[in-house]
């Protein structure tokens, strides 16, 4: 079994990864200036999107010949339209076909901030519209980064009890006036941020205050993880397109195949894992798979993040420690949480950056991945419930009849 050591090379790795970040802040104040052709990104999320507090993409491309290709991801779908732009003193001035696809932008005035930044009103006519140059190299090295301090994060959780007490009891707390900055107006994100840190916060309990035995605390555990993927149905379930419908079923289905949880427990041996050892290798696939359906659909903005925040605690789980998949998912999505909404503010009022990596995207693909979405976790609902009432279970592949190999 592979451990962190924090005297060895995962350490000079995350801090080589924090000398990259630092970095590429750094060489954002020497971008080019603005107007300079090429891709600038904005982002928004929040109630002025949709009343779910979905997530958007406006993708802008510039070019010489004074067009730009502009894509818009909503929740199922992309949206192009080309314009044509010119410079009006430092500002930019859009013009094209107010009944295109993306009409909204026609005529619209692109306003210069500084040299990272751009602004323009969203359809409400309130919301301003931030866009930066897109910088690819420093959006690929920031997921690296991110995953880096996810799989620190946890390997700090789970060794130092004085670790978890600040970062789930202490900075939720302390980080509230700066998280307010961060922009995030709709229900699920907050909800999402409170959830992940209570699971955490559990977790800990569990491990260190002799609940582990109780019959009552392993509900708990189960019943955390329920509500978990239960907020993420109700977001899809409010959403109208087909796509969100599909999912939320998977995502249901999820739900009522969480199975064995009487058997979590808290490991004798240090550092005293919670350890879920009936959580199927099956059951984590589908679990992923519907969990990056939902951002996908929903969040285009953040769903780069969300595969590494979904890959992280399932790393951990194979190379690490068996049977901690679970624990390993309560701290890195609080920790995800956490450093979204610090960061975002900080990048927003600091650096002048974007790490948004848009995702290829269609009403065809968001279809396909909430259908593999479904078809995985009916496959694996079909095959644990016939185990339950009928004893029957593939042999080399768990459903529930014996423990995971995670």
């Amino acid at each position: 079994m592979f451990k962190l050591n924090f005297k060895g090379i995962p350490l000079k790795v995350f801090l080589l990864s924090m000398f990259v970040f630092l970095f590429s802040a750094a060489q954002a104040q020497a971008q080019s200036l603005p107007g300079d052709h090429g891709r600038w990104i904005g982002t928004l999320e929040g109630s002025m999107v949709d009343t779910q507090g979905s997530g958007l993409v406006y993708d802008f491309q510039f070019k010489e010949d004074g067009t730009v290709d502009v894509e818009k991801s909503l929740t199922v779908s992309k949206l192009k339209q080309t314009f044509n732009w010119t410079m009006e003193g430092a500002n930019i001035v859009l013009s094209g076909d107010a009944s295109g696809p993306i009409g909204e932008l026609s005529d619209r005035i692109i306003n210069y901030i500084d040299e990272t930044r751009y602004e323009f009103k969203h359809v409400d006519g309130v919301t301003d519209v931030e866009i930066r140059k897109s910088k690819p190299f420093w959006s690929w090295m920031h997921l690296v980064f991110l995953f880096v301090v996810l799989m620190v994060g946890n390997e700090l959780s789970r060794y130092y009890k004085g670790v978890s007490y600040l970062l789930y009891f202490i900075l939720p707390i302390a980080l509230i006036p700066h998280w307010l900055k961060a922009g995030f107006d709709g229900w699920f994100r907050w909800i999402k941020l409170y959830s992940a840190v209570a699971g955490s916060v559990f977790t800990m309990i569990f491990r260190f205050h002799n609940i582990d035995g109780k019959t009552w605390a392993k509900f708990v555990v189960m019943l955390i993880l329920a509500i978990n993927i239960a907020e993420a149905v109700l977001q899809d379930f409010s959403q109208p397109d087909l796509p969100n419908l599909i999912n939320a079923i998977a995502g249901v289905l999820c739900m009522i195949t969480i199975s064995r949880w009487k058997g979590i427990k808290r490991d004798e041996e240090k550092p005293h894992d919670m350890l879920w050892p009936g959580m199927t290798t099956f059951w984590i696939l589908a679990y992923d798979i519907w969990n990056i359906t939902f951002v996908y659909i929903n969040f285009p903005n953040t769903v780069a993040f969300s595969f590494i925040v979904l890959l992280a605690p399932t790393v951990a789980a194979i190379w690490i420690k068996k049977g901690t998949y679970l624990q390993a998912r309560a701290f890195t999505l609080a920790i995800y949480m956490m450093y979204l909404f610090s960061f975002k503010a900080f990048a927003d009022n600091s650096l002048g950056l974007t790490f948004v990596i848009p995702m290829p995207r269609s009403e065809g693909l968001v279809m396909t991945m909430a259908l593999v979405s479904l078809a995985f976790n009916l496959a694996y609902f079909i095959l644990h419930y016939r185990w339950r009432f009928t004893g029957k279970a593939p042999a080399n592949l768990e459903v529930g009849q014996s423990e995971s190999v995670l």
